[in-house]
């Protein structure tokens, strides 16, 4: 399989929608897109919240509907297509993993049919519209479990069970329409290998179904320096024989903010913890770095960066009627044009 050079764009159509627009590094406006690919990026990862109503202003992005649209936008270019599933009807991470809404009350038991039932009518909507995904993630930063409380990581039995029917579902659409979808079980800890040992090992244990994938989380300036990601995936690759995708990374190249709300990554923070201030040369840097020691790993099977697109736009904050943390991250500056950090993707070969 093809080196992953991946984005994350589950921002861009309200980017699009709110008016922003997109710039190549010749200053011409294109489809943003057509300007990630035209650097190398051949993959796109798009998050899927159960019945949202805080995502961005609108309340409903990142729900059915938009992601089917934007998953038949990406397969027309040719585009590998990654579907994150958070089973949430919000953001599900390491620090909350909220039992949708419709589906509270019920018990474990009913959960894990959920789970089944919704996975396999994502999966068979997509297809119907000709977009199945190419691969899918069951669950989103799941290292301390999902469907709290009865599937955190303090009840390892029945997380399998939850995670088992998702695979199921993947199996089962793919069974029916004779198609082939890689899956993907992705956890936080990217350069935390005990951590990351600990998981599998104990969900093995438990019962947990064959898949194809692990993912991780690795922002060098939380998660720890590129030897211990290098270790953990060398790790993975000798305990579980499987192939490591790195699932986000990013780096800021500014400390400036464009709204009311404070950005998440500071210059502070990278000069702490990798002696590195925000720039567009260091978030080169740093993400052909990453790419470079997953690509260099035997296991190492691609790298998505974390919402390359969304930069400061009002009414496509992080929730709400709220600003954006994220938006120094970006390979995009405030007025949509593209950095020359995205020169990373092309010149990984």
């Amino acid at each position: 399989m093809e080196f992953i050079k991946g984005a994350d764009v589950s921002s861009l159509q309200a980017m699009e929608d709110y008016g922003a627009k997109f710039y190549d590094l010749n200053g011409n406006e294109a489809d943003a897109l057509a300007i990630l690919q035209g650097h190398g990026v051949n993959y796109i990862r798009l998050r899927l919240f159960h019945q949202p109503t805080r995502s961005f202003d609108g309340g409903d992005y990142c729900d059915l509907p938009h992601t089917v649209l934007m998953a038949k936008r990406t397969k027309a270019r040719g585009l590998g297509f990654l579907l994150d599933f958070h089973y949430s009807d919000f953001w599900a991470d390491w620090k909350a993993q909220t039992i949708p809404v419709q589906w509270q009350g019920m018990s474990a038991d009913e959960l894990e049919h959920q789970v089944y039932a919704y996975t396999c009518e994502v999966l068979q909507t997509l297809t119907d519209a000709g977009a199945a995904p190419d691969m899918v993630q069951i669950g989103n930063e799941i290292g301390k479990g999902m469907l709290w409380e009865y599937g955190s990581l303090k009840h390892p039995r029945q997380l399998a069970i939850f995670l088992n029917a998702g695979l199921s579902a993947v199996r089962a659409v793919c069974e029916k329409n004779r198609l082939q979808m890689r899956t993907v079980l992705h956890v936080e800890c990217g350069a935390d290998m005990p951590r990351t040992e600990q998981f599998f090992t104990e969900l093995f244990a438990n019962g947990l179904h064959t898949f194809d994938e692990i993912g991780l989380s690795y922002y060098p300036f939380w998660a720890g320096s590129y030897e211990q990601l290098r270790i953990n995936m060398e790790n993975i690759e000798h305990k579980f024989h499987k192939p490591v995708i790195v699932m986000e990374t990013a780096f800021p190249y500014t400390d400036a903010s464009h709204d009311e709300m404070p950005n998440i990554v500071t210059g502070q923070l990278t000069m702490e913890k990798m002696g590195l201030p925000p720039s567009v040369e260091n978030q080169k840097a740093v993400l052909a770095r990453v790419l470079c020691e997953v690509k260099a790993a035997q296991s190492g099977s691609g790298v998505f960066y974390w919402e390359p697109v969304w930069y400061c736009k009002k009414g496509v904050g992080v929730e709400k009627g709220q600003g954006n943390e994220w938006e120094n991250q970006a390979l995009f500056d405030e007025h949509g044009k593209v950095l020359s950090s995205i020169c990373a993707f092309e010149e990984c070969v």
